[in-house]
């Protein structure tokens, strides 16, 4: 079933006549197209028949190559002709009338309050009072359905297309957690080595096996600080010094996949004690990725990582072991942390990021990517690089 008849299937449960999709996540999940400016790309989902990508005309002569169903398109950016405010609802009704749904249940994007951002991602956009009294007046219907639930499942489960683009983007995202052993170095600040990270990704991931657009969101933070670094931390101008520990938070997204790492290093040579700790860290991460088969709950593998980490002598983690991701930075399913009873199935994408913190030590935080099979989850790609 194609992720079109998906998300017509999911029309009929809910009794609605077609769907508009305007975050640029629920855009990629129908057509595979990353919006460029959030708004201003669309897709319209009819329960039966084809979709359609709504889109600016300057980028009409690539969208083929993510989405081969019907593209209409509308100018912007230019004022020397119709606005898009104009040619959006116009393209909406004469959809609206070639698939019959005036005066239909429309299905729109209602509950939606973290979204994943268009490719300019200084202005996210949201779906609000002004999209739905757009679609109200648009298809001549006061009935909008929410379908914000029955979205997120299908996202959660990715079809062999998304696993392999999601490849690409932890591929990528390997080239900037390399450029964060080679940087983390003393006497360089926490930011510089952040933008190193976010540099070789950027410069280097741009065309990487058909790559078209390339975002990268490091954190750094380092010395005895890490003991905390289960929170959220920012990058400082604190320049690293001899040994100190030294961790990385870091989301890539590619073409509008999404990939979500945590990296830890010292800078320097690194205790026993230090070297205990990361292998209890690594000996959670992998009891987590063998508990993480099709039927387990992310409960379940919550506490074989849990139950890892202490049997290794360590306390353990404050924090979640891991979550959802693919078409968002932390997807809502399946989440991984205590008392979770959603149940994993195969192909969905998960990270595990167990954790070791302890004052007078530092944190120690190694997270990767992985799909789950039936012989438990496997990496989507790897770093090779010791401690030290």
């Amino acid at each position: 079933m194609t992720r079109v008849e998906q998300i017509q299937a999911a029309l009929a449960d809910a009794g609605a006549d077609a769907a508009v999709f305007r975050l640029p996540e629920n855009v990629m999940l129908a057509t595979g197209w990353w919006v460029q400016i959030g708004g201003q790309g669309l897709a319209f989902v009819p329960r039966e028949g084809d979709a359609t990508l709504i889109i600016p005309e300057y980028e009409a002569h690539e969208a083929p190559r993510w989405w081969q169903g019907d593209v209409r398109t509308f100018p912007a950016i230019r004022f020397d002709g119709p606005l898009p405010a104009t040619e959006i609802p116009r393209i909406l009704g004469e959809l609206a009338d070639e698939h019959r749904v005036r005066g239909g249940k429309i299905g729109f994007e209602g509950s939606y309050e973290s979204v994943a951002p268009a490719q300019i991602d200084g202005e996210p956009n949201a779906v609000a009072a002004p999209t739905m009294s757009l679609l109200r007046d648009v298809f001549q219907s006061d009935a909008l359905v929410d379908l914000t639930a029955a979205l997120e499942p299908l996202k959660a489960r990715k079809t062999d297309s998304d696993i392999e683009r999601l490849r690409i983007t932890n591929e990528i995202a390997c080239i900037g957690l390399d450029a964060f052993k080679e940087h983390s170095l003393p006497g360089h600040t926490e930011a510089e080595i952040a933008a190193a990270v976010g540099a070789a990704i950027v410069a280097r991931g741009h065309g990487y096996k058909g790559t078209r657009v390339v975002r990268a969101y490091p954190t750094v933070w380092s010395g005895p600080e890490t003991a905390t670094g289960w929170q959220y931390f920012r990058s400082r101008d604190r320049k690293v010094e001899q040994d100190d520990v030294v961790m990385l938070e870091l989301g890539t997204v590619a073409d509008g996949y999404w990939a979500d790492h945590t990296r830890t290093v010292v800078a320097g040579k690194a205790t026993d004690r230090q070297r205990e700790a990361m292998a209890a860290v690594f000996a959670a991460q992998e009891a987590a990725f063998a508990a993480a088969r099709p039927g387990a709950t992310g409960g379940e593998v919550d506490a074989a990582s849990r139950a890892a980490c202490a049997q290794a002598g360590f306390d353990q983690f404050p924090h979640h072991t891991g979550h959802g991701v693919g078409f968002r930075y932390h997807e809502t399913m399946p989440w991984i942390t205590k008392g979770s009873e959603q149940t994993l199935e195969p192909n969905m994408t998960i990270v595990t990021e167990p954790g070791v913190y302890e004052e007078g030590l530092g944190g120690f935080r190694w997270e990767d990517n992985a799909v789950v099979t039936d012989d438990g989850a496997v990496r989507l790609a790897e770093t090779d690089y010791g401690l030290d």
